[in-house]
């Protein structure tokens, strides 16, 4: 991610058409209800960090990120869908709120949560 990137994109997301394989979407041989508390867990433990909201049909939790210096905030929406044979898929998008760039915050958002989560269920 370059700098011109950084000053102009406020938004990153899990895709499989990542060039990094770490930041595809994860499947986890889980059921739903456990990568929902390993999540909400693993929230609970990052400085600046809170779950604004579980949405169970949706399969959707909604947290935030606060961050001093400079003064910001990101958006962090977790999709967490049970798939079949067990296996549970989680995708991320991290999303600066108000900015035009976010001066890479959103990517490493997502790569601590994805960090933490694969250390913790797989």
């Amino acid at each position: 991610m370059g700098l011109k990137d950084w000053l102009t994109k406020n938004i990153y997301v899990t895709s499989p058409a990542d060039k990094d394989p770490f930041f595809h979407p994860r499947q986890y041989a889980k059921p739903k209800e456990a990568v929902v508390l390993a999540v909400q867990e693993i929230i609970k433990t990052l400085p600046g960090w809170r779950v604004e909201e579980y949405r169970e049909r949706q399969g959707l939790i909604r947290v935030s990120r606060s961050v001093m210096f400079p003064p910001s905030a990101q958006d962090i929406n977790v999709y967490i869908v049970q798939g079949p044979e067990g296996r549970t898929g989680v995708e991320v998008t991290s999303q600066s709120r108000g900015a035009k760039g976010d001066w890479g915050r959103n990517k490493k958002n997502l790569k601590v949560l994805l960090m933490f989560l694969d250390r913790s269920l797989f």
